[in-house]
């Protein structure tokens, strides 16, 4: 769709290969006054217009550049979220965990045979509690790194979008 501002400039170029020029100087013309006048009046008018559907799609851009925003915004602090609440259930499960340990190598303390079977053993529940509290907070590193990943497609999609709008903006800038 061709603008009103486009047809007058194409106009113009018309008007002026319809145009004479003057004799001996080739860079000066003799053109209908009326006509000059009326592609101007109509410039004048379709700015406004075109000034209006510039700061539309401005104003659209904004409003998405806010709404990636907000939604990464969002994103993050679920992420903070989860993550805070996986440490702390994997602090209080490797807590409980050390404490059974104790517990069970406390009642097996009685002689040497016993305590040293009971400090092995309480050396492996140590070990599968580390392994465990290794374990969940590579879980919530990786989902920690998903949730960034999806906000870095979400701001893409966004950025992209915005470049989009940014383009079809020039692009329609530039055809004025």
């Amino acid at each position: 769709m061709v603008s009103e501002f486009n047809k007058c400039l194409d106009e113009l170029e018309n008007l002026l290969e319809e145009s004479w020029t003057l004799p001996l100087a080739s860079n000066k013309y003799i053109v209908n006054g009326n006509q000059l006048r009326s592609i101007i009046e109509s410039l004048r008018n379709s700015l406004p217009q075109e000034l209006k559907k510039a700061k539309e799609v401005l104003d659209a851009k904004d409003k998405t550049a806010a709404r990636a925003k907000e939604e990464a915004d969002i994103i993050v602090e679920r992420a903070k979220k989860n993550s805070e609440l996986m440490l702390s259930k994997a602090k209080k499960a490797s807590e409980q965990i050390l404490e059974n340990a104790r517990a069970e190598a406390e009642t097996l303390i009685s002689e040497q045979q016993i305590t040293t079977i009971a400090n092995e053993r309480a050396e492996q529940l140590v070990e599968q509690a580390k392994q465990d509290a290794i374990k969940m907070r590579n879980v919530t590193i990786t989902y920690i790194d998903g949730v960034i990943n999806e906000s870095e497609k979400s701001l893409g999609t966004a950025l992209s979008t915005l470049t989009q709008l940014k383009q079809s903006y020039s692009g329609s800038k530039t055809e004025q």
